[in-house]
């Protein structure tokens, strides 16, 4: 277990790496595995794992049953006895729940072949007794800027504040059998607190929101990319503030994907409880409501860009 902790992490405003897996330009091998990345207590100014190094030989750079989670569990101290669920007040975030400002950073000159690697920010409490919910609030999830090849399969990420997955000016991305989930605690408070966008990083400003609906985590963005495939993907919304009423609507939030100018293919890819699937520039393209299959709505294929 790597574990980051103390004032180094601290400041938001000026993120840092944890653990920084080669320079940017750096080319070799690198295989990581059976390992978990955390944090102890807030750490708001820390980007667990920033990806640099790119493959020497196909296949040399990759991380195998690599974990991240934040929170949850004994030694992290965010856990249920600091930072329980607020449901039933007007929620401020407690700066003792802050998590960290980034789990995992694929940089530009870098590549990487991922499989079995769960980025997981804690919904409910492990070790103490009560094992309840709990608010932990953690600023992004996956960064994903490559431009040489990055190969995902059976990926996860979950209940990131502002998004899961955020694929931006990279090219040649594979995921497979990705799944995300929001944080239940959205919309009390929503995305915007309690990590500001941060244009150098081209966070979501959720600008065109008129609803708190629609200010809820993205599960997955993908902008100005090419070639970007995406075979099964499951990505959930359960809860408005922890409440499942908006289930029986399938409207616990507004919009789940964006793609924007990128040559993307996305197969078998299935939605929970967003009022549309899948937005580019702001409208809704695919509503969930027309394409209702039994627990989640699902679509075959979405493709933009030429074929």
């Amino acid at each position: 277990m790597l574990m980051a902790t103390g004032k180094a992490f601290s400041d938001m405003k000026n993120p840092i790496p944890m653990l920084q897996v080669g320079q940017p330009g750096d080319k070799g091998t690198v295989e990581m595995s059976d390992i978990i990345v955390t944090t102890k207590g807030p750490a708001p100014g820390c980007i667990l794992v920033e990806w640099n190094v790119a493959e020497q030989t196909q296949g040399s750079v990759g991380m195998w049953d690599v974990h991240f989670r934040v929170g949850g569990f004994a030694g992290t101290e965010l856990q249920s006895n600091t930072c329980a669920k607020t449901p039933n007040s007007k929620t401020t975030p407690d700066p003792k729940c802050f998590g960290a400002f980034m789990l995992l950073h694929i940089t530009k000159t870098a590549s990487a072949y991922l499989e079995n690697t769960w980025l997981w920010v804690s919904d409910h409490e492990l070790d103490l007794s009560d094992h309840g919910q709990i608010n932990i609030y953690n600023g992004r999830g996956a960064l994903i800027e490559s431009s040489g090849a990055v190969w995902m399969y059976g990926t996860a990420s979950e209940h990131n504040t502002l998004y899961n997955y955020q694929i931006q000016n990279a090219k040649n991305v594979y995921m497979a059998l990705i799944q995300t989930e929001t944080p239940y605690y959205q919309s009390n408070p929503d995305a915007l607190v309690p990590f500001a966008p941060d244009s150098k990083y081209n966070d979501p400003t959720f600008g065109d929101c008129t609803t708190a609906a629609c200010k809820k985590a993205w599960g997955l963005r993908i902008l100005n990319s090419t070639d970007v495939f995406l075979f099964g993907g499951g990505l959930y919304s359960f809860f408005e503030n922890y409440a499942q009423d908006c289930l029986r609507t399938e409207s616990c939030q507004l919009n789940m994907i964006e793609v924007l100018c990128s040559q993307t293919y996305l197969y078998g890819v299935s939605t929970k409880a967003s009022t549309n699937m899948i937005t580019s520039g702001g409208k809704g393209l695919v509503p969930q409501k027309e394409n209702r299959s039994n627990f989640c709505s699902t679509v075959a294929l979405f493709h933009q860009g030429t074929l």
